[in-house]
């Protein structure tokens, strides 16, 4: 619609002509009006769009499931409350699939350190590598790797312990002039390539988060209920401007807030380092289940809390439609299939018994300036080679089935190589088999086989095929057999291992092509 005002003094009839000039200014004035409140709704409509794009790029990271992280935007909370769409209805449209393998796994590094105030900042404490599968098998595999495992050489990181690389080399890049963030970013992104490379698997992201947003995140999930399993006392545990302090807690099913879980985590001058890992690991998954029993997970205003924090605290390599991803995860992956494991030098090498991870070991300090560190276990012993760790992660990860409940294993010798059962026996044992005992199948006469093979027993209710499946790939104990009375022994295993004459101990290592 458009209007022509002449001039009044042009007309001859200044009274008629003056009403339809008012009557002309007036819807003008009304039209201008209107015009100005189409503008300032359009600029609040935008200003709106600007805000949702910025709430869009604001991830929040839940440490707690799985190490599934749980990125949300302010969004999803408005339109939960008014009903409008479901949290995990808007999940689905704005998220992304997190990159995955050739087997679908999506497989992350974690890591865990100091604050800005702490004695050691920028050092990696905590170095986890997490597998997650939610599909297939709904599982997680976590695998701790102790701080000073070390690397004797990388690309581009030089050589040092695990958890001072990050440091050593964001320090070399911020040198170079590389902005800081930038710097953080680059190198945890090579940190995440050199282990991967160690330990043959792909890592397609990694997540960082320091003490604070650790210990503030587990209080806003309302603290974690933790069964310790043996008491707890560090007369030597850090306190304010270097000083100690005592640490204890008991044996036993307790309820830890975010200070007390953070002093079972770090805590390690009366245990070991592994154990510290396990400890680590306990508190991710706790703090999972208590997520999802709460229902934490659909609560906008605790999502809205978790967000603040961790935007404070975390940093990631992962791109936001990707972390809201893991929320799809969360559901998915089911508690009862976590298969945990540490790096440790419990390998049974020198006398000990091995342990489920037990592939490294400790040389001599004076070969590294006095420091004390860890080496993988190598077969053969020189060069240093990282093949069984990748042998571990291979089995942990591709036949994770197996390992999800492990059936109990008995290894009897009947005709092998003597040893050979306890050669056996201590290998799968630091594979995460669970292998219970080794022994000579009779006491006497022990009746050889010329074939090895294997037996289930009778009133076993596991799923035992992919243990079968895999054991008899490997060392093709192909046959099955139903054994005389009593070959199972007190120990009532749910598969008993019989190796004949044609057993030959070759290393896992080799047998996995």
């Amino acid at each position: 619609m458009s209007f022509t005002i002449r001039p009044i003094r042009e007309e001859k009839k200044p009274g008629k002509f003056r009403k339809y000039a008012v009557i002309g200014t007036g819807i003008l004035e009304a039209a201008v009006h209107l015009y100005h409140q189409m503008r300032h709704r359009e600029e609040e409509v935008i200003e709106s769009q600007k805000r949702t794009r910025f709430l869009k790029r604001s991830v929040t990271v839940l440490l707690a499931g799985l190490l599934i992280l749980l990125l949300l935007i302010g969004t999803l909370k408005v339109l939960a409350r008014i009903k409008v769409i479901s949290l995990s209805s808007m999940v689905r449209v704005v998220s992304t699939a997190p990159a995955h393998d050739e087997h679908g796994f999506t497989n992350m590094l974690l890591l865990g350190e100091g604050n800005s105030d702490h004695d050691g900042v920028d050092l990696t404490d905590t170095v986890m590598v997490v597998s997650l599968d939610p599909s297939a098998t709904k599982s997680a595999v976590m695998l701790s790797l102790p701080r000073d495992l070390y690397f004797l050489s990388t690309e581009k990181m030089g050589k040092g312990r695990v958890n001072s690389l990050y440091r050593d080399y964001k320090s070399s890049l911020i040198r170079k002039g590389t902005e800081r963030g930038e710097a953080s970013a680059e190198s945890m992104r090579e940190l995440a390539r050199e282990i991967g490379k160690a330990l043959g698997l792909q890592i397609h992201g990694t997540i960082k988060l320091n003490f604070s947003g650790f210990e503030q995140t587990i209080d806003a999930l309302g603290g974690i209920d933790i069964d310790v399993p043996e008491d707890l006392i560090d007369s030597e545990y850090p306190g304010p401007n270097y000083t100690y302090e005592e640490f204890r807690i008991g044996k036993g099913l307790q309820h830890l807030d975010g200070a007390t879980a953070l002093k079972y985590a770090r805590s390690r001058h009366s245990t070991s380092d592994f154990s510290r890992s396990a400890r680590q690991q306990q508190i991710i998954v706790a703090a999972s289940e208590k997520a999802k029993d709460k229902g934490i997970l659909k609560s906008p205003r605790k999502i809205s809390d978790i967000m603040g924090i961790v935007s404070k605290n975390m940093e990631t390599t992962f791109q936001a439609r990707e972390l809201l991803g893991f929320a799809d995860f969360a559901k998915k992956i089911d508690r009862q299939n976590i298969i945990n494991m540490q790096l440790s030098d419990q390998n049974g090498l020198f006398g000990g018994l091995s342990e489920g991870g037990g592939f490294l070991y400790a040389p001599p300090r004076e070969e590294f300036d006095g420091a004390a560190v860890f080496l993988p276990v190598s077969i053969p012993e020189f060069p240093i080679t990282w093949k069984q760790l990748q042998a571990l992660v291979t089995l942990l990860t591709t036949h994770r089935e197996a390992f999800i409940d492990p059936p109990s294993i008995l290894i009897a010798n009947a005709g092998a190589k003597e040893g050979s059962a306890r050669l056996l026996g201590a290998e799968l044992t630091r594979y995460g088999f669970n292998v219970i005992k080794t022994r000579n199948f009779a006491k006497s006469p022990n009746t050889p086989f010329d074939r090895s093979w294997m037996s289930v027993r009778q009133d076993n209710t596991k799923n035992m095929e992919p243990t079968l499946s895999l054991l008899s790939g490997l060392f093709d104990f192909t046959e099955m057999k139903t054994p005389p009375e009593g070959s199972f022994g007190e120990e009532k295993p749910d598969l008993l291992i019989v190796l004949g004459k044609d057993y030959r101990y070759d290393p896992l290592q080799d047998l996995l092509r």
